[in-house]
Formats: structure tokens, sequence, C-alpha cells
């Protein structure tokens, strides 16, 4: 026989800060909201934003950085100041995004992520790597994907915004009215995601749409792949100053994925390599908001979820989905 969870009544101050919520996607819904627990890990202004969106929707989050506050951040990330010049990134953040919601949970860890045991992700309903090597996607994806935990990679450079997402067998019901109960909603409909490990055995040159007019080769994509190998390469992602280095490097990959080595024009891929670690508001904004409402979808197990890759090309205004 199937439990059934026990009704959890809602306080006043529940009711007034989440009604708007709940007449949207429903009571369950935001009761799963607040049960759940994210893991942000890289308080990027990517990782900010997402954790805003977070939190204001209800749900408890863990922040993990390991990197101190520069001026550059200080810059461009809104929870940051002046004074948190030098401190953990993660640890500079708390009291900021605990402001945004009383209501949720909000704590701090400051080791790299690779060193946690397996056993330390149990917490956590989603987790989401933000700016990471490509190893460390793999890792953290690979135990997410083992414990049945939703994973999320996500990154943005100059004018692009990308995440990868991996929720492993996901059941969830399409289209679901407010108010609507089991004998009257949408059937359920259940969707097998690929792991990361899986999704990068696909050649680039082979990414292309079905349709005779569909969108070509997605070049946000290819630019962050080449991001990433470069990382894997070097030991962390270019900058202007290896621009030469860079181009170099990325032409031969281009090749051995198929494509032409002039895929990217050679400006192209100096401004690539000068923007890898741009955090330009608008587009950490734009990502951080649909990367939300994923994880809600997620969570909440309503409507369809992206599988298993997004962009968005602020150059061209251009958003897709890859999978």
């Amino acid at each position: 026989m199937a439990t059934v969870e026990p009704e959890v009544e809602f306080t006043a101050q529940e009711a007034a800060v989440y009604d708007r919520q709940m007449r949207l996607w429903g009571v369950e819904a935001q009761r799963r909201l607040q049960k759940s627990r994210v893991l942000i890990s890289g308080l990027t202004q990517l990782g900010s934003e997402l954790a805003k969106n977070l939190v204001l929707s209800g749900m408890n989050v863990t922040l993990h950085d390991t990197e101190a506050v520069t001026q550059a951040h200080v810059e461009s990330q809104f929870l940051l100041r002046h004074e948190h010049i030098g401190l953990n990134r993660a640890e500079a953040c708390l009291a900021g995004v605990r402001d945004l919601n009383p209501l949720v949970k909000v704590d701090v860890h400051t080791k790299p992520l690779a060193e946690y045991p397996v056993e330390f992700f149990d917490a956590f309903s989603v987790v989401c790597v933000l700016s990471a090597p490509r190893k460390l996607q793999l890792h953290v994806d690979a135990i997410c994907r083992a414990k049945g935990i939703g994973f999320y990679a996500g990154h943005t450079f100059g004018l692009s915004g990308i995440f990868f997402a991996n929720l492993n067998s996901h059941t969830y019901r399409r289209n679901v009215p407010a108010g609507a109960d089991n004998a009257t909603a949408p059937p359920a409909v259940t969707v097998n995601f690929p792991s990361l490990h899986d999704s990068l055995a696909v050649r680039w040159a082979d990414l292309k749409s079905t349709r005779k007019r569909g969108p070509g080769i997605p070049e946000p994509y290819v630019a962050y792949q080449l991001l990433l190998d470069y990382a894997d390469a070097h030991g962390a992602f270019p900058t202007k100053a290896v621009a030469a280095e860079f181009t170099a490097f990325a032409t031969v990959q281009l090749t051995k994925q198929g494509l032409p080595a002039d895929f990217f024009a050679a400006t192209t891929l100096e401004t690539l390599a000068a923007v890898a670690h741009a955090d330009v508001v608008p587009v950490c904004a734009i990502t951080a908001g649909i990367l939300g409402q994923e994880v809600i979808k997620a969570i909440s197990l309503k409507d369809e979820p992206l599988c298993n890759y997004f962009y968005f090309d602020g150059a061209t205004g251009t958003v897709r989905r890859i999978g």
C-alpha cells in the first residue's frame, strides 16, 4: 500500500508570501519546493541570480564556493560589496541570500567539491554546478545519477549562457491546472535523460537539426565545449593573455570533432578567450531565470523539463535547446 504524506499546514506568513506561487502551480508543488534542498556550487553572478530565484520560490539552498572575493566579483555580483574582498565568496553571499527570504534555510560549504564523500550529496534534491571544469562536472553528475538526484551544470561567457540538465528517469505531469487532483490531472509522462558522459560522446558535427530548414550547428554549445577542452588541457579557462594559444588549440579541437577549422573566425576565438570569465549581468539573469524555472519543474514534478542542453545567445537573441 502506498503511503500518504501528511498534510502540511502553511503558516499565515508562508501563505502570504507564497500565495501567488500556490495559485500558479498548486499547493502540493509548493510543499515539494519547501521540503527540498538545492546545492549551488559556484557563486558567480550566475550562481547568485540562481540562488535569488530559488530562495524566493521557497527552496532551501546550500551555497558552495572555494574562491575568495575579488574587485572584479564586486563589480559584477549584486550580493557582494567592497568589504567582502578577500572573504570566501559563498560565505560573503550568505547574509544577502538569507535576507531575500527569511522563511528558508541557507547554509554554506567551502571545501573543494571533489573532497566531499558521496554521502554528502544525499541531503540534496538537486545539485547545480556552475562555471566548473568538465572533470568536476562529470564527477558530480555520476554521483547524482547513481543516487537519483537532479543535476545541472551551467556557465555564462560574454553574451552567451548555457546549462546541461540530467534528471535521470523523470516523471512529470504536463500542464497541470491549479487545483487539479489525480483524477482530473493529465496522465504522467516519463522522460529518460542521458548522462553528461553520454552527451559528450556526440560529435559536434552531428548536432544538426533534423528539419531541412532547422538551425545549424549550435555555436554557443561548441564555444562552451572549446572552453572546457582548454580547461581540461591547461587547468583553467583561457584569458585574453593566451588568446593566440587558445585560437590554435581550438582549431585543432574543431577538426577533431568533424567541423571545419574555420568554423569560428580567428577574431571570434580571440574574443571567446577574453570573455571566458566575463559575467554580463543581463545574460546571467536570463540564463539563471530559465535554469531556476527548470529546477522548479524538476522538484515540483509539473510541466515538461528541458532535456538536456539549453543555451542563450545574446548576440543574436537566439534561445535553443539541444537534446
